[in-house]
């Protein structure tokens, strides 16, 4: 076994991962906050500070185009990298011209939506899992789709710039949004959990839940003069369960008040349970995880001695 150079041994500390992943997903947050004001600003016809608004969304990806490398450092990670920088880099240029010319913002839209498109073929040379594979095709031919259309869009008015630039901002932001979650949740296996509420009584029991919540909406509806709509006493009825307590719905007779505790006492049951279910189970399997990680490092340090 060979040894491990310097930098390898810097990268591999836990303080390095913490890191990256705190600067993977304050620069996913910038991006998407970006993305937001662009969308606002056109939205409200300001369509002067959408350039300088997405020219700052190139420029966090490029960031963090780096700090995905970082945290992953093979040769298919690396070109994906490169690549993506290039046409972030591009599209950044071809920004900085489209206050005054309208038209470029059709055509940074198809760019970005290239991008999309090759950063999902590097994702599927990377993992050629089936599921992976199905995924990332569907999400090139939206890209596809969508760059086409925007590109074809013709810019001779005013209401379809605004539309296209809309759209792109809206599209940036949705991508945004799913690279920041990715990034939050990375650390989450979701395999486990859907064993563990699978294996055991935790299915039920949110089942449970689910029929005792729309059971309740139908009688609110009935009974409470101040909901009027199903839609509106589920919305009563996730308040009561989770406890925010909005405010906006209340119970006003004596049978609905009732109902409401009971539906506010199973709620913290449920959710009591539930978590200490997963929180058990899933530091139990990680804990295995880590215990067999920490015999292989030993192994690694006695055969380097």
């Amino acid at each position: 076994m060979k040894r491990n150079s310097k930098i390898e041994k810097i990268t591999e500390k836990p303080i390095f991962r913490i890191i990256l992943t705190a600067a993977s997903t304050i620069l996913s947050v910038v991006v998407l906050a970006f993305s937001s004001l662009a969308i606002y600003s056109v939205a409200n016809n300001d369509f002067s500070k959408a350039p300088t608004y997405l020219l700052f969304i190139f420029l966090f990806l490029c960031l963090m185009r780096i700090v995905m490398f970082l945290k992953n450092r093979t040769k298919v990670n690396f070109i994906k990298c490169v690549v993506l920088i290039a046409f972030n880099i591009l599209l950044g240029i071809v920004v900085l011209f489209a206050k005054d010319n309208p038209v470029l913002f059709s055509i940074t839209a198809g760019l970005y939506c290239l991008t999309i498109i090759l950063s999902r073929i590097f994702n599927i040379i990377e993992n050629r899992s089936i599921r992976n594979i199905v995924l990332n095709v569907l999400i090139i031919l939206i890209a596809l789709l969508l760059g086409l259309g925007l590109i074809l869009t013709p810019t001779n008015t005013s209401e379809n710039i605004t539309n296209v630039v809309l759209i792109e901002c809206i599209f940036i932001a949705v991508v945004s949004f799913i690279e920041a979650m990715s990034v939050a949740l990375a650390q989450l296996k979701v395999k486990v959990l859907f064993k563990i509420i699978v294996s055991t009584f935790s299915l039920e029991v949110l089942f449970g839940l689910i029929v005792m919540i729309v059971a309740f909406s139908f009688i609110f509806v009935s009974i409470e003069p101040g909901i009027e709509t199903f839609p509106d006493a589920l919305w009563y009825c996730f308040a009561v369960v989770t406890t925010i307590g909005f405010g906006d719905l209340t119970a006003t007779t004596g049978v609905g008040r009732i109902l409401t505790v009971m539906l506010g006492l199973y709620g913290l049951i449920v959710v009591a349970v539930i978590t200490s279910i997963i929180v058990n189970f899933y530091n139990e399997t990680m804990g295995k995880s880590d215990a067999k990680e920490l015999r292989e490092i030993e192994k690694e340090e006695k055969h380097n001695r």
